[in-house]
C-alpha cells in the first residue's frame, strides 16, 4: 500500500532572504556570563513551561532567518516527562506561536531550511507544517505496518533529508513479541512512492541514521551498544572497545566507520563537506574521520559530551558534564586554529521545584549559516532556548 501524499498548500509568504535579528527582538533577553562577559540571547517569552532547542544535528533556523523552531513541553509541575509539540518564533512579527497538532514522540523534528517548514514523525506517519498561523499540518507519507517487526518503539531517531531531497531517512526501532530488539533501516520517498527497505538487523539497536549532506545514497548509523549490552547481559564499562559508528549505502549492508573499534564513543555528525565525520570519543575528545582513508584526527582534547562544527570546520562548540543524569553543563566554544576556547555558560542543575522533563542537555548547534549557536539553557532556573552570536566568540578566541 502506497503512502498517501497530500497536496501541499501554496506558500502564502515570500521566503526571500531577510535581515531578521534576534538582537532586535522583544522576545529575547540578553544574559551575560558573569565570569567573562559572553552574552547569550535567551527566549524569555513563554508559551510553554519547557522550551527546548532542537537536537544538535538538526539546526532549527530557516535559511532566511525569519523562523526559529523549538520544542514545547507541558509536563505537570515537577514532572519529568512530556510529549512535546512544536513552537516557532516568527521574527517578522516578533511572535512566538505554539502548534498543538504537531505532537512528536521519540523522534526528533527537523526543518526544511529553504521553506521554513517543520517535519516530524508520529507513529508510522511523517508530517510537515509550515510556520505561519494559517498553515496546516500535512501527512507526507507513511511506512506500511508490514515493514514493522513487532511493536513499534520509534520510526526515526532524528530523520534527515537525502542530499537530493528526494526522501527521508528512516531507522525503525521495534521489539518482537519475544523481546528481541529489531532495527530496520530505509528511506521514505517524498513523491508518494513506497518505503524502501535497506537492511533489518536482529537483536541489535541501530539508530541515529543521518543522510550524507552530499551523497544521497549514503547514511551514517549508530549502534547503541550500551542498550544492547544491558539487554543481553553484556558488561558495558565504558572502556571496552566497540564499533559505534557505521555506514550503509543503498543496496548494501552496514560496515563500521573506523578501522579499529574504540572505547565508549558517540554523538556522531557529518561534516558539511560530506568527506568527513566527527564524533565524541568520551574521555578523549572530539575526533574527525576522513571518509576516504578512515584516518582519525583528535581535534579538541577534553572530557566533552556533545559537540558540533561550523560549516568551515574551523570552529567547534560542545557541552561538558560530569554526570549525564543531570543538567549541570558547561557550554564551550573552540577555535581549532588558535587553539583557544571560551566558556559560553556554566550553570548548576535545575532547582528541585523547577518544571522539567527528561534529556535536557544543551546539545549546542551552529545555525543560520553559522551566525549563531543555539542551545538549551537553564540560566533562569527553567528550560529555555538561547542564541549566542558567533562573531563575538570568534573575536574573543582569535
Amino acid at each position: 500500500m502506497k503512502p498517501v501524499l497530500n497536496e501541499r498548500p501554496a506558500a502564502s509568504v515570500s521566503r526571500k532572504p531577510s535581515l531578521f535579528s534576534p538582537e532586535d527582538s522583544d522576545l529575547f533577553t540578553a544574559w551575560t556570563n558573569p565570569a567573562n562577559g559572553v552574552v547569550s540571547l535567551v527566549l524569555t517569552e513563554r508559551a510553554a513551561p519547557v522550551q527546548q532547542s532542537f537536537y544538535y544535528t538538526h539546526p532549527s533556523f530557516s535559511d532566511d532567518g525569519r523562523f526559529l523552531w523549538l520544542g514545547c513541553g507541558f509536563p505537570p509541575p515537577g514532572g519529568m516527562y512530556s510529549q512535546q509539540v512544536l513552537g516557532v518564533v516568527d521574527f517578522a512579527h516578533d511572535e512566538l506561536r505554539v502548534y498543538p497538532e504537531t505532537q512528536f514522540n521519540s523522534s526528533r523534528p527537523w526543518i526544511d531550511h529553504a521553506s521554513g517548514e517543520a517535519w516530524w514523525c508520529s507513529h508510522l506517519d511523517v508530517w510537515m507544517r509550515g510556520p505561519l498561523a494559517d498553515e496546516q499540518a500535512v501527512r507526507v507519507g507513511s511506512v506500511p505496518a508490514d515493514h514493522l517487526v513487532g511493536k513499534l518503539e520509534s520510526l526515526g531517531t532524528h530523520p534527515t533529508f537525502s542530499a537530493d531531497r528526494s526522501c527521508v531517512g528512516i531507522d525503525i526501532r521495534s521489539a518482537r513479541s519475544d523481546g528481541v530488539a529489531m532495527s530496520t533501516l530505509g528511506d521514505l520517498p517524498l513523491d508518494g512512492s513506497a518505503f524502501r527497505h535497506w537492511q533489518t538487523i536482529e537483536n541489535r539497536t541501530y539508530n541515529h541514521a543521518l543522510f550524507s549532506p552530499t551523497d544521497p545514497d549514503l547514511m551514517l548509523v549508530s549502534q547503541e551498544y550500551w542498550i544492547d549490552g544491558s539487554r543481553l547481559g553484556i558488561p558495558f564499562d565504558g572502556t571496552t572497545p566497540y564499533h559505534r559508528a557505521w555506514l550503509i549505502r543503498r543496496g548494501g549492508e552496514l560496515k563500521p566507520l573506523l578501522r579499529q573499534p574504540v572505547s565508549h564513543s558517540g554523538h556522531e555528525w557529518w561534516d558539511a563537506d560530506g568527506e568527513h565525520i566527527w564524533y565524541l570519543h568520551y574521555g578523549v575528545g572530539v575526533k574527525k574521520v576522513s571518509l576516504a582513508t578512515r584516518e582519525e584526527t583528535l581535534v579538541w582534547p577534553g572530557r566533552l559530551s556533545h559537540a558540533h562544527s561550523s560549516r568551515c570546520g574551523r570552529y567547534l562548540v560542545a557541552d561538558a558534564m560530569e554526570d549525564p543524569g543531570n543538567a549541570e553543563c558547561h557550554v564551550i566554544f573552540f577555535d581549532t586554529v588558535t587553539r583557544r576556547e571560551i566558556e559560553i555558560v556554566n550553570t548548576p542543575p535545575l532547582p528541585a521545584d523547577a518544571t522539567k522533563c527528561v534529556h535536557l542537555h544543551p546539545h549546542p548547534q551552529f545555525c543560520l549559516h553559522d551566525r549563531y549557536i543555539c542551545h538549551t539553557t537553564m540560566v533562569h532556573g527553567r528550560v529555555d532556548v538561547a542564541l549566542v552570536p558567533v562573531a563575538d566568540l570568534i573575536a574573543r578566541t582569535a
